[in-house]
């Protein structure tokens, strides 16, 4: 074992290597495996064993009967590099510095190769980097992009996760270092726009989901958008079969997730549910309960600690996030009482700041700039075909002369200095409650929760937050 391998450390795998099944034997004399398959803006809801009784996601749905599925994972930043960068380096955006999207964490933070390569672990990003500096991130880089389709042109994107150069990968690796530990992220592309062409779905028989205004154009562009999950769904379940050709599946912790929600409204760009809960699928045989759901509240930012927690490494006592190993393993049932997310802009697109904090079911969001209109990509790019400004302009043109959308528009658009909602009732976050006299309570303990930890990571949000009254 390594000097970071501890033998409390080395006598923990050990014992949980003995649960293991038969013929995952080999575990009891070497580290598992960590794979991890990370998509881009899927949306918590848009998957069939989360509800969806349209959408085709067959790989990911057989990934829940066979671990664990988590039923409130959240991002700690619904934007694409803060909320990668917290869950390499496990510390809030204020914390590593890429608070907004596109820039860099500080030079002197650590993250997750450093963490696991000293623990003999080989440390392997496939196609998707989107984290920012190289020397902070030094990740063994697979190039793994699929090259560009002419029948389906993108902007803003690559095409996807190439899964052959996945499955050579693997073939490599068993043969020529199968004795050395693996954490291998897939970074795949879907399903972010610009979205694939439908082929598969009828608009008219999809549901449309709160958030959203229903017109035509809208079930065009959310054909296409389940078209693209669909297409990602199928190279989920290619690599799963290449882990099986290769050895690798019974040696392996396997996880399906995202890096935060949807690219509609409401969604990314924004601390709601829909914008930084994601879907989280843990699959590891002989340990992981198979079909089990786990409803503990869990953030982005403890990943990086679980990951040096299954290596086999001490816990690393600066990180905002912890270890959720037993939680896992079943052997606990909760883990946090408060998740935090934080959104500052994206470029000049979207300045719109909040920051965020939410229970097992209220959620408090405080909004730094509520003088500004909420805008963003959707609401501004032209042309894009049945997506963005294309279909968000058929919202307001509906809002002229439908109230329902025009309150919906409003929604989106204009928020007060605070919000509060009750995630129970209210699961898409559309009516704020701060005004009524039974949240009073709410507001006040998430008010102080909320300034204690802004205050504690030097975020100087904190003092945006109002005084509750004596």
């Amino acid at each position: 074992m390594t000097e970071h391998l501890s033998r409390r450390r080395f006598l923990k795998l050990t014992a949980l290597a003995a649960v293991a099944r038969p013929h995952a034997a080999a575990a009891t004399t070497r580290r598992p495996n960590i794979v991890m398959y990370l998509s881009d803006d899927h949306g918590y809801e848009f998957t069939g064993c989360y509800g969806d009784g349209v959408v085709h996601t067959p790989n990911i749905d057989a990934l829940a009967t066979e671990g664990m599925r988590f039923t409130k994972m959240f991002a700690a930043s619904p934007t694409c590099v803060p909320s990668r960068s917290v869950l390499y380096t496990g510390l809030y955006p204020y914390r590593n510095g890429a608070m907004g999207n596109h820039t860099k964490t500080r030079q002197r933070i650590q993250s997750l190769p450093t963490y696991l390569r000293a623990l003999g672990y080989r440390v392997v990003l496939a196609n998707k980097v989107h984290v920012q500096p190289p020397n902070v991130f030094d990740f063994e880089i697979l190039e793994a992009a699929l090259p560009p389709d002419p029948a389906n042109p993108r902007t803003h994107r690559d095409e996807g996760l190439d899964t052959q150069k996945v499955d050579a990968f693997l073939a490599s690796h068993a043969a020529e270092r199968g004795n050395e530990p693996l954490c291998l992220i897939l970074a795949d592309d879907s399903p972010h726009v610009t979205w694939e062409k439908n082929r598969d779905y009828d608009p008219a028989m999809l549901r449309v989901p709160p958030y959203m205004v229903d017109t035509p154009m809208t079930r065009r562009a959310l054909a296409n958008y389940y078209q693209d999950v669909t297409t990602m769904d199928g190279r989920v379940g290619e690599v799963m079969a290449s882990l099986r050709k290769h050895g690798f599946e019974d040696t392996t912790l396997f996880i399906y997730t995202t890096d935060q929600g949807s690219e509609w409204p409401h969604s990314k760009w924004t601390v709601y549910d829909t914008g930084i809960r994601v879907p989280f699928i843990a699959r590891w045989p002989g340990r992981i309960e198979a079909g089990s759901i786990c409803d503990a509240l869990v953030s982005f930012v403890d990943m990086t600690g679980t990951f040096v927690d299954v290596a086999g490494g001490d816990a690393v006592e600066h990180l905002d996030g912890r270890s959720f190993l037993d939680v896992l393993l079943g052997n606990r049932k909760d883990f946090r009482d408060y998740v935090f997310a934080s959104h500052t802009r994206d470029g000049d697109m979207n300045v719109f700041p909040q920051r965020g904090l939410r229970d097992s079911r209220y959620k408090y969001v405080l909004n730094l700039m509520p003088e500004n209109k909420w805008t963003t990509h959707f609401t501004k790019v032209e042309g894009l075909s049945e997506s963005h400004a294309t279909v968000y302009n058929t919202w307001l043109e509906k809002a002229r002369m439908d109230p329902v959308a025009a309150r919906l528009v409003q929604t989106i658009e204009r928020h007060g200095p605070e919000e509060v909602y009750d995630t129970q009732e209210d699961p898409y976050e559309l009516n704020n409650i701060i005004d009524r006299s039974d949240t009073r309570p709410i507001l006040k303990r998430m008010r102080a929760q909320l300034k204690r930890m802004l205050h504690e990571m030097g975020d100087p949000a904190h003092e945006s937050v109002p005084e509750n009254p004596g």
